[in-house]
């Protein structure tokens, strides 16, 4: 039985429990939704430096507004560009923002496809319940752009705050289809994924910068998300590498 992860906004999970001297060497990390499962991965790797890292996820709109408003991060991982850019405008970039992995749209159903939903036109059916990204955070940006770039028009019944939210509407049943990343449509066997070409018109990239605000070991956790165990474990749950 898979769980579902349900994300708060901003929900703040420790990554690793050790001695008092290892928590005052946490590095507070904030990153996308999406990125919940291989960051995990390596929290749970007693050789990662992320074993002591306490990870925040949710939207990155909603973690970039965090930033401004004087969260203490080091290191913040993106699913888009611009909240990225704005932050380096802003001065709170401490190094040059790095791609560490891409990714793509699917459309995702439930497990087994009963509705035999195949393209983008199936998701204007009146009786197909959609739901996507909220506009102004990535996922619901991407969205929007592959949806416009392919002349369709939608009619979605729920916008939701972040891509692991969409994947739970489909998991629960509530929707029949959602507009999500790739990786969150095979991080379970509860959901099938519908891959559809005009995706590919959407590039994707997930940017991480070291934020200034309270740095700590962020210089060392970029390294190893551009390293071979962070590229590893990002292409074990689906990314396409840099």
């Amino acid at each position: 039985m898979h769980r579902v992860v349900q994300l708060l906004f901003a929900a703040v999970v420790v990554a690793a429990c050790g001695s008092s001297d290892q928590r005052s060497e946490t590095t507070v990390v904030f990153a996308a939704s999406s990125l919940v499962d291989v960051l995990n991965d390596l929290s749970n790797d007693d050789e990662s430096a992320f074993v002591r890292a306490v990870m925040s996820f949710a939207s990155s709109a909603s973690l970039s507004a965090q930033v401004v408003d004087g969260a203490p991060v080091g290191l913040f991982v993106s699913a888009d560009r611009q909240q990225i850019d704005e932050l380096v405008a802003a001065g709170y970039g401490l190094s040059d923002p790095r791609v560490v992995a891409r990714n793509s749209l699917v459309i995702a159903v439930e497990a087994g496809n009963p509705l035999g939903i195949q393209t983008l036109d199936d998701l204007t059916r009146s009786d197909l319940l959609l739901a996507v990204a909220a506009p102004g955070v990535p996922l619901g940006e991407y969205s929007e752009a592959m949806l416009r770039a392919a002349d369709i028009e939608v009619s979605p019944v729920t916008f939701e705050a972040d891509a692991r939210a969409v994947l739970a509407k489909v998991v629960l049943g509530e929707v029949d289809a959602g507009i999500v990343y790739a990786t969150d449509a095979t991080s379970t066997s509860d959901v099938a994924a519908v891959y559809v070409p005009e995706a590919d018109a959407v590039a994707i990239e997930y940017f991480a910068l070291e934020i200034t605000t309270t740095p700590g070991r962020s210089s060392e956790l970029l390294n190893e998300l551009l390293g071979e165990r962070g590229q590893q474990a990002l292409l074990q749950r689906g990314f396409v590498l840099p």
